[in-house]
């Protein structure tokens, strides 16, 4: 399904460009349309071959909405120019668009497919869709950074998550829980609570001292000898503490109540309170210390599935309802910030205002401005970047690149973050994320990338004065996790291009292909370009590679670490591609210059990526109505990313559930 509806997402954003050539009435199948499939798809795809089991002989234009998955599959292939093959006759322009705009007219989205939400009938176009799901690792840090105040990092102890849907680790149905990770919870809860609520000057007491002390006595106990950071988290979760007419019950009560609502995300009921108090109460019982009763009330919270889960109860009767205003408030802030509602949004929440839209609007131009909106340049950027992994998993070869080491990896994570987080908190065009003419740089990285003049450790603007380095095409971190650890590979690359910035999948190869070698050597006087053409003209390897190739050559100037080079052992860097439409570049630059002629087809990706991303889900071909949405909004707004934001937040998917019992 994603494959189809990034089919149909790719066919309005060309749609949008060439249908003024054509009446607003789809044009006639049998006059028009058929002739064309006759000419130069039935030969392969009739009744005689079938080649990929597909004969468009079975499927009636009348009949055209019971097998939309196919024209639509029909049409983008048509308009990619990856049907026919290169070497079969070819269609004209005007030919191709006009099947194009037939399928958009007669199997495209109506007003009332824009109104649907999940059902049992339309389970089919909604894989991944989920009740509830859990917190990453990313959105389970950062809850417990804003809940305590410590910034702690309990996520990287956790297993790896998973990513599914549209490639972001908030699918959920890629977030499911084992006993490892219930192990895990159990012993973070632990760490985070002793880290938090040390043992004190309270320790030194019994459970019934405390009505004993003398004021003065009280105060002097009260300072404590905790770290600065662990007092201003003792004082962010103990908002009451035993006192002189304060008894321990009463003050944990106090206590519990106020952070089971902040952890749990919404109102605690009183029998909540009560089952998390009868914790603090056993362990008063058998002579435990206020710190230590409190905390295991604490950990209970911690490991509660309403503290791991995003839970969004569903309403008793069936149908379309909107979310409530809590579920709402978590909805949003794990979207822009990747953790819990602050104090605003509870405020909101609790006076029923989010479902007012002018108040989201609001919230979301808020929310942006926030510090914890680099959560989207951190996860949501790196994922769509797929740079995630970048000094781990990927690596390159020490040997050969002794240069690149911890702090290099961490600097070129930090400017693709504080890159796209620019754009995104700032407000800039979306195309400045393909032509920017700035980036993030610090001594080390700069020097790494031949630019004079930046001193110091610290990550800080800075205008660029060579176009071949701007946008993420240029980006350190990219152009290494798209290389072998030996060598650059424009394959990885030239697909990197297509499926993340242009939103076209490229399929797996096929089995028993030959593979290309580990390093850039010459072997029997050729040069590893030599080689890799040699390999593109290999039958069953030419369709994919003849798109995603020369987009990997108009790389090569950068080095498998992201150096610009201009020679290769010896031998000058051939930069030069010519993709099958006939377009023709030569570097980084010119690359840049034909991607951006595609600019609605990267907005498109872009829209869909994020909206994947809000979601925590696969798209559907319903999900196309918000895209199609958003790309208005951008076009009327200077394509800035807080119309995108603002379309998704506001969007039906993201403010309704549908429920069936």
């Amino acid at each position: 399904m994603p494959r189809l509806f990034c089919t149909f997402s790719l066919l309005a954003a060309l749609l949008a460009v060439s249908a003024p050539a054509f009446a607003d009435d789809a044009p006639a199948f049998d006059g028009q349309v058929r002739p064309v499939l006759n000419q130069f798809c039935l030969s392969c795809h009739g009744p005689e071959k079938k080649k990929g089991d597909l004969d468009l002989t079975h499927f009636q234009p009348d009949k055209a909405g019971d097998a939309k998955d196919v024209w639509q599959e029909v049409a983008a292939r048509l308009q990619a120019r990856e049907m026919p093959p290169e070497k079969k006759p070819q269609p004209s322009e005007e030919q191709r668009l006009l099947v194009v705009h037939w399928v958009e007219k007669t199997v495209g989205l109506s007003q009332t497919d824009c109104q649907k939400i999940a059902s049992d009938e339309t389970q089919r176009f909604y894989r991944g869709y989920v009740m509830s799901r859990r917190l990453n690792r990313a959105e389970y840090s950062n809850t417990i950074r804003d809940l305590t105040g410590m910034d702690l990092h309990p996520g990287d102890d956790l297993p790896e998550d998973g990513s599914g849907g549209e490639g972001f680790n908030t699918d959920g149905n890629a977030l499911f829980i084992s006993s490892i990770q219930i192990e895990k919870y159990l012993q973070s809860a632990d760490k985070v609570l002793r880290a938090a609520l040390p043992d004190g000057a309270f320790d030194k007491l019994s459970a019934g001292a405390f009505d004993k002390l003398s004021a003065g006595a009280f105060d002097k106990l009260s300072a404590g000898a905790a770290s600065p950071e662990a007092d201003a988290a003792r004082k962010r979760l103990l908002i009451a503490t035993p006192a002189p007419g304060m008894s321990p019950h009463d003050a944990a009560r106090q206590d519990i109540a106020a952070f089971a609502r902040r952890a749990f995300r919404r109102p605690v009921t009183d029998p909540e309170v009560e089952r998390l108090l009868s914790l603090f109460d056993r362990a008063q019982g058998r002579g435990d210390s206020f710190e230590a009763s409190i905390r295991l009330a604490f950990k209970s919270v911690l490991i509660s599935p309403n503290f791991l889960f995003l839970v969004e109860p569903e309403q008793e009767a069936d149908g379309i309802y909107p979310l409530a205003d809590y579920p709402l408030a978590s909805r949003l802030s794990y979207f822009l910030w990747s953790s819990m509602p602050d104090e605003e949004l509870f405020k909101l929440a609790e006076a029923h205002r989010l479902g007012d839209p002018e108040v989201l609007r609001q919230q979301v131009r808020r929310m942006l401005q926030d510090p914890r909106s680099r959560a989207l340049g951190e996860n949501f950027g790196c994922q769509w970047l797929g740079i995630t992994d970048l000094g781990t998993t990927v690596r390159p070869d020490s040997q050969k690149f002794p240069m690149f080491d911890d702090d290099l990896a961490a600097s070129m994570h930090d400017e693709a973050v504080q890159f796209v987080n620019s754009v995104l908190r700032d407000d800039r065009s979306l195309v400045d994320l393909l032509d920017a003419d700035y980036t993030f740089l610090n001594a080390k990285l700069a020097r790494h990338y031949g630019i004079d003049g930046i001193r110091g450790p610290e990550m800080r603007r800075v205008t660029l004065s060579d176009r071949n380095r701007g946008g993420v095409l240029g980006l350190g971190a990219v152009l290494t996790a798209t290389s072998y650890p030996l060598r650059t590979s424009p394959v990885l690359r030239g697909k990197w291009v297509l499926e993340q910035l242009l939103g076209e999948r490229v399929p797996p190869p096929p089995p028993n292909v030959g593979k290309l070698p580990r390093d850039d050597k010459k072997v029997d006087g050729l040069t590893f370009r030599q080689r890799m053409e040699k390999h593109r003209t290999q039958e069953e390897c030419a369709a994919c590679h003849q798109k995603m190739d020369p987009l990997g050559f108009g790389l090569e100037n950068f080095d498998a670490v992201g150096r610009w080079r201009d020679s290769q052992r010896g031998d000058p860097i051939d930069a030069g591609g010519e993709l099958p439409s006939g377009e023709k570049f030569t570097g980084p630059a010119e690359l840049r210059q034909v991607l951006l002629k595609r600019q609605d087809q990267f907005i498109g990706n872009f829209c869909r990526k994020m909206l994947g991303y809000a979601l925590g889900r696969g798209l559907n071909r319903f999900d196309q109505c918000v895209v199609e949405d958003a790309m208005k909004a951008l076009k009327a707004d200077g394509t800035r990313p807080s119309a995108l934001v603002e379309t998704i937040v506001l969007s039906k998917p993201f403010r309704y559930r549908y429920s069936k019992k």
